[in-house]
């Protein structure tokens, strides 16, 4: 990379050079990142952030590296992973509420929920992503997302200052955020009292139909294509006779045709090569041009602010 971080962050901040991103994927597929800072408080947050931004250098936010695939040739940002930035607590402020900061597992604020007897974020079981890129996402499932359970997200401005914004299910749609493109520091959820045995009841039966049909246990980004207007893409996908289709270490999931699995080895050139036989394959037998739900990072790509989860 032509151009050094900021000293402020070099000497302050947990900084990696030319550090592979495939290891923090889920799909573990990818090059190297010229820079990856890992934030380890919302303080730390804020100044890379700042810093970035007077220095004019472009970056990419990353959570748990889920509905990402990241180019053999890696990218030339800035990559801040908040993989460290974990921490889910009542808001302190507003009764039965949750504040999760932007690098926690959904897994994590489910578990927490469950502890505290709150119902309702047990619908995101079983997604791997952290709270930033769900909010930036809209992540969720047939049971419901993450947006019909917001009430306030905190995001970072460009200048390296926390601004806390409301919100309501009603700014939300499938896969539609206005966080989009913005860094979430963290998120409160309002969540309601339940019992939990009533909880563990519903996780288990979300978790069990989830277990039934995706291929859970294979590294994965998850659904790989957006549901278009003509019906699931998993269905369009096996309708097109794409059902274990394979390029190299990347297949089409013999349990859900939207979802494509990778064995080591694997490049992610082989996962795009794969992408677009099922594209082509459904676009002949449907009349369907089928689009990506994973975000996609390319060498020499900038988009200051962008995140997955």
């Amino acid at each position: 990379m032509s151009r050094d971080l900021p000293a402020a962050l070099r000497e302050r901040l947990l900084v990696h050079e030319q550090e592979p991103l495939g290891p923090r994927t889920t799909l573990g597929v990818g090059g190297p990142a010229a820079w990856v800072i890992e934030p380890r408080s919302r303080q730390e947050l804020l100044l890379a952030v700042g810093e970035l931004g007077r220095a004019g250098m472009p970056f990419r936010v990353l959570g748990h590296g889920s509905n990402l695939l990241v180019s053999d040739a890696g990218v030339s940002d800035v990559v801040i992973h908040t993989r460290a930035l974990r921490h889910v607590y009542h808001h302190g402020e507003v009764e039965h509420a949750l504040r999760c900061e932007a690098g926690a597992p959904l897994s994590r604020l489910v578990s927490v929920a469950l502890e505290v007897g709150l119902t309702g974020a047990e619908v995101l079981i079983g997604i791997p992503g952290t709270v930033g890129g769900a909010v930036a996402g809209n992540s969720g499932g047939r049971e419901g997302a993450i947006g019909d359970l917001l009430s306030e997200v905190t995001l970072v401005e460009s200048d390296g200052t926390a601004r806390a914004v409301p919100c309501s299910p009603a700014d939300f749609g499938y896969r539609r955020s206005p966080f989009k493109g913005r860094v979430v520091v963290d998120a409160v959820v309002q969540l309601a009292p339940a019992p939990k045995p009533r909880i563990q009841a519903r996780m288990r039966e979300i978790l069990q139909r989830k277990s039934a049909t995706q291929p859970l246990s294979w590294p994965s980004a998850g659904c790989m294509f957006r549901n278009p207007a003509a019906g699931p893409s998993g269905r369009l996908i096996e309708q097109a006779g794409c059902k274990g289709l394979a390029v190299g270490g990347a297949r089409v999931s013999e349990r859900h045709a939207n979802f494509v699995v990778t064995s080591p080895g694997v490049l992610a050139s082989d996962v795009l090569a794969l992408v677009e036989k099922v594209r082509a394959a459904v676009r002949s037998h449907a009349g369907v041009e089928l689009d990506l739900e994973v975000e996609c990072w390319g060498q020499g790509s900038a988009a200051a602010g962008a995140e997955a989860s």
